[in-house]
């Protein structure tokens, strides 16, 4: 019987390791203003916003925002990286590698990580981003209750057979 139990404990493993993985984190939708692919002859500069955001400038002003599908260790404190492709176009899934210092007055490849999609926005709306990332999320004060309120609920709370 332990035999048994041991080759359908190994069959369920296998078929479980085989299963494609499930990201936490959703890709933002495809929209008509996002792509898949972008021509690297249009590239004019990038800027790396934090390890998981990369803005690409194109020729014609136009920008595309890269968002990784994972956090990208050192992206954002090397703020330099490098990618090899084949053809004049960098798509996503494609890798590219982190740039450090070697030491010696080079650089060296260090973590690779993968590029999502392409969502083309404008100048105005990366700098937004960027200026939103910098403040962080905006606290907003809770109403304070009246006094009275406040009173009674504590009242209640220390005299529990007041009913």
């Amino acid at each position: 019987m332990y035999k048994h139990m041991n080759k359908l404990l190994i069959a369920g493993l296998l078929i479980v390791w085989n299963m494609p993985a499930v990201s936490q984190e959703e890709e933002p939708v495809f929209t008509e203003e996002s792509t898949n692919c972008i021509n690297i002859r249009q590239v004019r500069r990038t800027e790396v916003v934090d390890d998981k955001n990369i803005l690409f400038h194109m020729s014609g002003s136009v920008v595309y925002h890269n968002i990784l599908p994972r956090q990208c260790s050192g992206l954002a404190r090397e703020d330099r990286f490098s990618y090899e492709v084949s053809v004049n176009r960098l798509c996503r899934l494609d890798s590219i590698a982190v740039l450090y210092n070697s030491g010696t007055g080079g650089l060296r490849e260090g973590n690779r990580c993968g590029l999502g999609m392409f969502h083309k926005t404008t100048k105005e709306d990366a700098e937004a981003f960027k200026e939103g990332l910098k403040r962080g999320p905006e606290a907003k004060p809770l109403p304070m209750p009246e006094p009275g309120e406040v009173d009674d609920e504590n009242d209640e709370a220390a005299d529990p057979q007041s009913d």
